[in-house]
């Protein structure tokens, strides 16, 4: 009895087996639909730099796609794929060489799941991406976007004085994507409203971000910069005092230093002044004494009396050019004009951009047509090549008529500016200072520098000193002084971009 019980149970397992086994193969061997559609998220795909993310993709119905050819690649590069699915394995070619070993299909295909795992995400990994998915008689695809959050660096925070018992404090950060936002705020917690935002793109695509604000420092105790992205945030606090405050200001610190010097040099001038007269005074008594037949053990020849001669007169030399020197540094901008020779600046066609037009005169350049606002703009060089000396120029850059422009000195040559366009920045060979409306005035350092200048410059006075390697931008018609770099080339010529907009710069 027990034998058949165990005979009867035998049967009934084998028959379950064989029912199932019958199921799974009439399941797999269920023909794909004649007509199919994908599903994919309506928004975009967030991740992070260096992360893993999955795209999904699934098919609709859900059906076995092995057979199929599925085919994930970028929307403006459908013939080098990131992955390629085709005669059930995953093929070496035709792919696009940035993706290979980081892509691969973990949805499960027999499920219908024909979702694209990214590793080690990159800043160009970003972007639209499109879900290919076909066979003999039909096709799907469907996009997909990828989106990425980077969190740049802490804001750094710096105060210069504004005038009027203002002060300018400057705010800026980079290494952001997508564009951040910006925002001061006081002890209180009150946000400051400012319009005075620039945002760069660097070579990777992350963007630097900088602010400059005029604050009364009696308004509050402390300033805050907050840079903030979709719930991550840097903030940096600074006091709005003006620098040096209760210490020597460093016009106060000039100005005695210039007493002291001229003291100095007045007294060293009078010195010498009284050697020279005694000098003369002795050898003329001397001169009587021999005369009336006195001799001096402490005569001195006349070879040794001009050589005297010529160290005093070398010396008053040497003084005199120092003062005249010294006198030259602390001069006025009307002062720096008849110092500085005014050279006749000359703009040369050949190193223009195809997109620009210089004057038969070779004195002004403007864009054949509005630019697309490109993060960098293109130039032109000077024919004027300067290695020495002290030189002045000035250019009509007419602030309210123009949207945008660059001017100051570079090292690249004329053979150089159709190779790559490159930022204009001190470490690339640029020494430039950049106007754009609505933004105000910055210099080309990295991150960006902004300052507050007149929004209505009609002329911008350029002084180059090549001898002390210092190149300055002054208001022409105002004399106020804007920004001056140190550590300029010795070698160089003087660059010239009308921006984005048709209205020339003139070399006046």
């Amino acid at each position: 009895m027990e034998t058949i019980r165990r005979i009867t149970r035998s049967g009934v397992c084998l028959r379950v087996l064989l029912l199932a086994a019958f199921t799974v193969t009439i399941t797999a061997q269920k023909p794909a639909p004649e007509v199919f559609t994908l599903t994919v998220p309506n928004g975009p795909i967030l991740t992070r730099l260096n992360a893993s993310v999955t795209l999904p993709c699934e098919l609709s119905p859900l059906f076995n796609v092995e057979p199929l050819e599925v085919r994930w690649y970028r929307s403006e590069n459908s013939n080098s794929p990131a992955l390629l699915y085709k005669d059930h394995k995953i093929q070496e070619a035709p792919v696009d060489p940035r993706y290979r070993g980081r892509v691969s299909l973990t949805g499960g295909l027999e499920r219908g799941n024909v979702s694209l795992t990214l590793e080690r995400v990159t800043l160009e990994d970003r972007g639209e991406y499109v879900c290919h998915v076909s066979n003999e008689r039909w096709y799907e695809k469907a996009n997909v976007y990828l989106s990425m959050n980077v969190t740049g660096s802490a804001p750094v925070l710096s105060v210069a004085s504004g005038g009027g018992g203002q002060v300018n404090v400057t705010c800026s950060s980079e290494g952001w994507s997508p564009q951040p936002k910006l925002t001061w705020r006081n002890k209180e917690g009150t946000e400051i409203k400012n319009e005075h935002v620039l945002f760069t793109s660097d070579s990777q695509g992350l963007l630097s971000v900088s602010s400059w604000l005029l604050y009364s420092p009696s308004d509050s105790d402390w300033l805050s910069c907050t840079i903030s992205l979709s719930g991550e945030k840097r903030e940096s606090r600074i006091m709005p005092r003006a620098p040096m405050e209760g210490h020597w200001s460093l016009g106060a610190f000039m100005t005695l230093l210039f007493i002291n010097l001229l003291v100095i040099f007045t007294l060293i001038g009078l010195f010498i002044w009284n050697k020279k007269t005694g000098s003369i005074r002795l050898s003329t008594s001397e001169k009587n004494d021999n005369a009336e037949g006195k001799t001096e053990s402490n005569e001195r020849p006349a070879e040794e009396e001009n050589l005297l001669e010529e160290g005093v007169k070398k010396t008053d030399m040497e003084t005199e050019t120092q003062t005249e020197f010294f006198l030259k540094e602390s001069a006025t901008q009307t002062a720096l004009r008849e110092s500085f020779p005014k050279v006749d600046i000359t703009l040369d066609p050949r190193t223009a951009h195809s997109s620009q037009a210089v004057s038969c005169c070779k004195k002004m350049v403007h864009c054949k047509k509005e630019g697309d606002h490109a993060s960098t703009a293109h130039f032109v060089l000077s024919e004027n090549k300067f290695s020495s000396g002290q030189i002045y120029w000035e250019v009509v850059v007419d602030s309210k008529c123009k949207q945008t422009w660059y001017v100051g000195v570079t090292t690249t040559d004329a053979a150089q500016i159709n190779k790559a366009i490159v930022p204009l920045k001190p470490e690339n060979g640029f020494w430039v200072l950049r106007y754009k409306k609505g933004n105000g005035y910055c210099v080309s350092t990295d991150p960006p520098t902004p300052f507050s200048g007149n929004e209505n410059l009609e002329t911008l006075g350029v002084f180059l000193d090549c001898d002390r390697q210092i190149i300055s931008f002054y208001d022409a018609d105002s004399a106020v002084h804007l920004y001056s770099f140190a550590d300029v080339s010795s070698n160089t010529f003087a660059v010239f971009s009308p921006g984005f907009d048709t209205f020339p710069l003139k070399i006046k």
